[in-house]
């Protein structure tokens, strides 16, 4: 279009906006197009109070500062909080007729519409500062997608006009000093810095109050072009004090400054002592140590409904359940006993995390011995290691489960059970379990928890059933094996069932062994769920949510819920505790710690030594650590001193078990936050649990007949399979052996070695 043409245009656009503006709607029907006429409707519609994003903070449970997560680095504040200083520069410098005009200055914005239309040169604004509030408005709270973005700051006439016709209306309903502490909390003083008080922070180290004259003028000078103008931009120094200095200059001019003290401010520095304040976990403060925590609560936030750009505009305080005391201890134990920068360490992650067992489910804690961090040079991980599922198990801690699916089908813990140095599963036929050391054949199943006979717990495990000791793990605590098993274990990606269906129908015997991929998190929140009278409940980082007017935010929590009888909880928590005793297989790791209260355990260890756990808790609290080769290719891991190794090495003595590092990291987290303390007890265990229903009580049968036999064990509600045994030393059809031979279930099958002759 030609100079001329632009003109003509720039000058009925010119009457246009006039007129649209000044006279009522009903003639700017006649003077305006349909684009006119909709930007004026949309104009009058549009009140412009919506909440402007503010920063979120959380807090851990004292109230320190964990981290600060934005979208745009806000903090609002009233206009008395806002220095005297910086009001009347950036009312001098970008609008001088604030206080004259009614939202729009007629001679301003004509000018700047034909200055516009006339050439091809940078195109003039013209805009009051309630006009710039409303652009900004649109622009930074509004704009929802780049499009909305891009048409809130169109260089367009239709624009201007709405603009024009939202700032108008905005006077009509604020008096001035409303919208000015609306402006000045809401543009942007510098790349993502909004508002005064958060600029004020960000370039200074003082809240907006607090603001020199200079200072004041720098932050003033910023609004025009805040790229441009950045002091902490090394290339763009010289501009910001030119820009300064022009600010100054220019109120002089309007006569809020006299010239004297302009010049003397000129000479002065910028006044810069940056504060930065970043957003999110990575360059929060102490995220080498709480970053895993902080993690935590944006994925429990999201799962709550509340996603990252929500959490990130929403300008609340998250008081979080993070316990100072437990957080340090437990970092320090994890770091202490796998030191990350030992190259020989550097794969392994030793992870802890420790909650209450009160309710609401609180985490005290998620700690690990790698720091949170993108730099994997220094050792730095953002793997989710204290909350995502483990790919490597926590070994025999799984045998808590078949313990208590066995006890609620009536097996007590004083019941004596079978612990034969080979057991071969029904389930997998082919392939025999062998423990990892020397037992006696027989021993009662609070023995076998404390000293962790593998085959005595596959075979309970073959008398409960498969799909109830896995639904009691999910019951104690491993919800997360409800979710699709993709998400547990990437093998069963596409399964189209939960991972609990799959154990069953994958006939993965060794479950009990704790072979599955599982949550540091949740294997905490089984201890919990014991050391609670067997009451689950969601574990929670979260203690409350509180908004920008100091409103508490509520949102859906899953109920706790009675997992298991409080009577068998309580019969296996003080069962649990010979696991510290003499002969257990902590008590190596307690008495060096000089452990002396009352606690219960439970080791595991993985085949091939790559990982190993230690699951323990007080009357007070559980706490679960889960040592594994967290990088691709897992090795085995060796101990004295702990590093990863060949498998070989490994199994040939020198593996790494749960009762050396995961039960010394457990007790070098637990010892500091009882010390002092007096000793506090679980509850008194139930004669009913401990003893058992009479009808586990397998009658011996050896030396009788098999028919006798058979008999017998019908009349005492049993199944009987029988076995030949050529060369038996005794005669034909006499009882040689039986399996079990103590305590079996109700109904359950007992088989027996009958003599063949020869």
């Amino acid at each position: 279009m030609s100079g001329l043409g632009r003109l003509i245009l720039g000058t009925l656009l010119a009457g246009v906006l006039v007129a649209g503006l000044l006279l009522p709607y009903s003639i700017g029907i006649g003077l305006a197009s349909n684009s006119v006429t909709n930007a004026i409707e949309d104009a009058k519609s549009d009140p412009l109070d919506g909440d402007v994003p503010l920063r979120t903070t959380f807090t851990d449970a004292s109230g320190a500062l964990i981290a600060t997560i934005y979208d745009q680095n806000r903090v609002a504040v009233p206009l008395s909080s806002i220095s005297d200083y910086l009001q009347v520069a950036v009312i001098s410098m970008e609008d001088r007729r604030f206080y004259q005009h009614q939202g729009v200055d007629w001679r301003g914005t004509v000018r700047a519409l034909l200055r516009n239309a006339q050439a091809d040169s940078t195109a003039q604004g013209g805009s009051t500062l309630t006009q710039q509030y409303v652009k900004n408005y649109l622009y930074l709270v509004q704009a929802k997608t780049e499009a909305e973005k891009a048409d809130a700051i169109a260089s367009t006439p239709i624009r201007k006009l709405r603009e024009a016709k939202m700032a108008l209306s905005l006077e009509q309903t604020h008096t001035k000093a409303e919208i000015l502490e609306r402006y000045l909390n809401l543009v942007a003083f510098g790349p993502s810095q909004y508002g005064a008080e958060a600029a004020s922070q960000w370039y200074f180290g003082v809240s907006a109050d607090k603001l020199t004259l200079a200072q004041a003028a720098l932050l003033a000078g910023m609004v025009n072009n805040p790229p441009r103008y950045n002091p902490l931009d090394e290339n763009h120094v010289q501009d910001a004090r030119d820009r300064r200095d022009l600010v100054l200059d220019v109120m002089v001019a309007a006569g809020r400054l006299s010239k004297a003290t302009a010049e003397e401010t000129k000479q002065q520095d910028l006044g810069l002592n940056p504060h930065r304040v970043s957003s999110g976990c990575i360059p929060a403060v102490n995220s080498d140590t709480n970053g895993f925590f902080c993690q935590y609560v944006l994925d429990y936030l999201n799962t709550a409904g509340f996603d990252a750009k929500t959490v990130g505009r929403s300008g609340w305080t998250v008081k979080t359940t993070l316990d100072p005391a437990v957080m340090a201890s437990a970092k320090a134990a994890a770091v202490a006993n796998a030191d990350p920068t030992n190259d020989a360490v550097k794969r392994i992650a030793n992870a802890v995390a420790v909650v209450s067992k009160d309710e609401p489910r609180r985490v005290l804690a998620l700690a690990a011995n790698r720091p949170y961090g993108l730099d994997p040079t220094t050792g730095q991980t953002v793997q989710r290691l204290t909350t995502t599922f483990a790919p490597l198990g926590a070994g025999s801690t799984f045998k808590i489960f078949t313990a208590a699916a066995a006890m609620e089908a009536g097996l007590g813990t004083n019941a004596v059970i079978d612990a034969p140095a080979e057991y071969t599963s029904s389930l997998v036929p082919g392939k025999p379990f062998k423990n990892g050391g020397v037992y006696p054949a027989t021993l009662t199943l609070a023995q076998a928890l404390a000293t962790s006979p593998n085959t005595a717990f596959v075979a309970l495990e073959d008398q409960v059933g498969l799909q109830k000791v896995a639904e009691m793990a999910v019951r104690l605590g491993l919800r997360g094996y409800s979710l699709d098993a993709g998400q547990v274990d990437p093998a069963f990606a596409n399964a189209g069932t939960d991972y609990t269906t799959q154990v069953v129908a994958q006939k993965i015997a060794s479950f009990t062994l704790g072979v599955s991929p599982v949550s540091p998190l949740e294997l905490a929140n089984v201890g919990a769920t014991l050391a609670s009278d067997g009451r689950w409940c969601p574990p929670t980082p979260v203690d409350t949510i509180t908004d920008r007017n100091g409103k508490f935010v509520t949102w859906n929590k899953q109920p706790c819920e009675d997992a298991v009888p409080a009577e068998l909880a309580r019969t296996l928590s003080v069962a649990m505790q010979g696991d510290l005793a003499a002969g257990g297989t902590a008590n190596p790791a307690a008495t060096a710690a000089g452990w002396s209260w009352t606690a219960a355990g439970k080791t595991g260890t993985t085949q091939e030594y790559k990982s190993s756990a230690y699951l323990g808790f007080t009357p007070e609290m559980s706490a679960s650590v889960i040592l594994w080769d967290s990088e691709p290719r897992p090795q085995s891991i060796c101990s004295n001193p702990i590093r990863t190794c060949s498998t070989d090495e490994a199994m040939g003595g020198a593996g790494m078990y749960g009762g050396a590092v995961p039960a010394v990291t457990w007790m070098a987290t637990m010892k500091p936050l009882k010390q002092g303390q007096p000793d506090t007890f679980f509850r008194l265990a139930s004669p009913a649990y401990i003893r058992g229903s009479s009808s586990t009580q397998v009658p011996s049968v050896v030396g009788k007949n098999v028919d006798d036999a058979k008999a017998q064990l019908t009349a005492a509600g049993f199944t009987v399979n029988l076995t030949a045994k050529q060369n038996a030393g005794t005669a034909v059809n006499i009882v040689v052996d039986q399996n079990p031979k103590g305590a079996a279930l109700p109904g359950g099958a007992v088989t027996l070695v009958v003599s063949a002759g020869g």
